[in-house]
């Protein structure tokens, strides 16, 4: 895997509108098959919102669509979903299970900077 730098908004969550950048870390595999892809965010989301003691910085995107190919990204803009995991991201094992994990959002990924604020403010 290439670690792409993309950007992530929300067109569906005032929470996750702002516009973040997304840099590509690694893969992952669902026990299901299904492909993820673990991603550093900046700015960070508040982790107070979601139980947590500090900021979320990383997460695990998941494509919402069937067909749709996060390594690489085959289409933009694509849909995610953006996870946590329950254990601390150093315990993450592929395959990992869809029990392992709580969805905390869904957005966009685009190319650009640019695109994302476009889409995010229309």
């Amino acid at each position: 895997m290439t670690k792409d730098t993309l950007y992530l908004s929300s067109l569906d969550s005032v929470r996750f509108e702002r516009v973040r950048e997304c840099r590509f870390e690694r893969s992952l595999a669902f026990d299901s098959g299904k492909t993820a892809v673990v991603a550093q965010l900046s700015p960070a989301v508040i982790g107070q919102d979601f139980n947590r003691n500090s900021d979320i910085d990383t997460v695990i995107l998941v494509a919402r669509h069937e067909g749709v190919s996060l390594d690489p990204v085959n289409e933009f803009p694509c849909f995610v979903f953006f996870s946590i995991p329950h254990a601390e991201f150093d315990a993450i094992r592929t395959p990992i299970g869809r029990h392992e994990i709580d969805i905390i959002g869904w957005g966009e990924l685009y190319r650009t900077r640019e695109d994302a604020e476009r889409h995010a403010f229309d």
